[in-house]
């Protein structure tokens, strides 16, 4: 399983995109757990994930959060904007792997 936390404002329209990265992973047969949280809850949370995602309209935070994620060993990313504006989970979805390809290849975390 993968999961994945996206840090956002206040997860209303990220919870739009969470059902689609979840419909994208079923159709892969990919299994995915997906969390949507704002940037003041997610710190608790690191340890449970495997990727970080970032909504591009708490881009302001970017710094910090990649700070933080890199600091627990997680990747990190923030989601293209344009995928975000059109909830396109499998574009997402691909951003993960990618990520986690990154991750498991020895390359440099984003």
């Amino acid at each position: 399983m993968i999961r994945v936390l996206i840090v956002c404002s206040w997860g209303m329209s990220t919870s739009l995109l969470v059902e689609s990265m979840l419909e994208a992973a079923a159709a892969r047969n990919c299994t995915l757990s997906v969390e949507a949280l704002s940037a003041g809850e997610y710190m608790d949370r690191l340890d449970e994930c495997d990727v970080v995602l970032i909504a591009p309209q708490i881009r302001h935070l970017r710094k910090s959060i990649e700070k933080l994620a890199q600091e627990a060993g997680k990747p990190v990313a923030l989601i293209e904007p344009f995928h975000y504006a059109t909830m396109n989970g499998e574009a997402v979805l691909e951003q993960v792997l990618l990520l986690l390809q990154g991750t498991q290849e020895g390359q440099a975390q984003p």
